[in-house]
C-alpha cells in the first residue's frame, strides 16, 4: 500500500471504530484510487457497505476479491453471509459448497452450510452437515444445540433430547430441555430475521459469525474478519 492509500485506509479505520461507516467508506475509496488492486482496502470497504446494509455494493467488493482470489474461503465465506442477507440463498449455498471444496477438515464449513441448507428448507440435509461439523469437533455445543433444534422440528424427540444434553454438557450456561427454551427468534434489529438459530453472542450477523466458525477456529476467523476495523 503506497503512503496516500495508506493515510486514506488508516482515517477509513478510525471512522470504522467509531461506527461511521458512511465517512469510512469515502476514505476507502480514496484509498482504493490510490492503489487500485489492494485486496485489503478492497474487503475492508466490503464489510463498510456489509455493516450498512449496502449489500449489492458489498456483493460488488466480494465478487472482485474472489476473482483476484478465487481460493479463498473466507472471502467465500463473506459473500455468502451477503447473498443470504440479501435473499439469495441459492448463491450463499453455491459458495459454501466451494468453501467445503476448499476446507474439508474444517468443522465450520459445514455447520455454515447447515445453517443456509435449513434456510432452504432442506432440513435433513442440515442435520447431515451438523453431524459432520460434530464428527470434526465433537465438542461444538453450538452444532449440537442447533442439531437438536432441527431433530425437533422433524419430530424426533428422543434424538433432540439427546443433542441437547449434549450441548448442556459442554456449555451448562445454555441448559434448557426442548427447543421452546431455545428459540429460533433473534430480535436483532440489523435484520428483520425471526428465524435464525440459536446466538450466544447476540445480533444476527454474530449470529452468522458464530455458525460460520467452530470452536477452536472461532479466534482465527474473527481476527481475519474483524480486526482491521479495530486497528488504527
Amino acid at each position: 500500500m503506497n503512503p496516500t492509500a495508506q493515510e486514506h485506509f488508516d482515517k477509513a479505520i478510525q471512522f470504522c471504530r467509531s461506527d461511521q461507516y458512511e465517512q469510512a467508506i469515502t476514505e476507502f475509496d480514496a484509498a482504493l484510487n490510490a492503489s487500485p488492486e489492494n485486496n485489503e482496502i478492497r474487503y475492508n470497504r466490503a464489510k463498510a457497505y456489509f455493516k450498512l446494509k449496502h449489500f449489492e455494493k458489498a456483493l460488488i467488493d466480494f465478487n472482485q476479491l474472489i476473482s483476484s482470489d478465487p481460493k479463498n474461503p473466507y472471502y467465500l465465506s463473506e459473500r455468502a453471509v451477503t447473498h443470504h442477507l440479501n435473499g439469495d440463498n441459492h448463491l450463499a449455498m453455491n459458495d459454501l459448497n466451494l468453501a467445503v471444496e476448499l476446507e474439508p477438515s474444517k468443522p465450520f464449513r459445514y455447520s455454515s452450510r447447515a445453517y443456509i441448507k435449513d434456510k432452504m428448507g432442506d432440513v435433513e440435509g442440515a442435520i447431515a452437515d451438523y453431524e459432520l461439523c460434530i464428527s470434526l469437533d465433537p465438542d461444538d455445543a453450538i452444532a449440537h444445540n442447533n442439531k437438536g433444534i432441527l431433530e425437533e422440528k422433524l419430530g424426533r424427540i428422543e434424538k433432540s433430547k439427546a443433542s441437547f444434553a449434549k450441548a448442556d454438557e459442554l456449555d451448562p450456561k445454555k441448559q434448557s430441555t426442548s427447543a421452546v427454551d431455545r428459540p429460533l427468534k433473534d430480535d436483532s434489529a440489523e435484520v428483520n430475521e425471526t428465524n435464525t438459530l440459536t446466538n450466544p453472542t447476540g445480533g444476527y450477523f454474530q449470529t452468522l459469525s458464530s455458525l460460520f466458525t467452530s470452536r477452536s477456529e472461532r479466534k482465527q476467523f474473527f481476527e481475519f474478519v474483524k480486526n482491521k476495523f479495530k486497528k488504527s
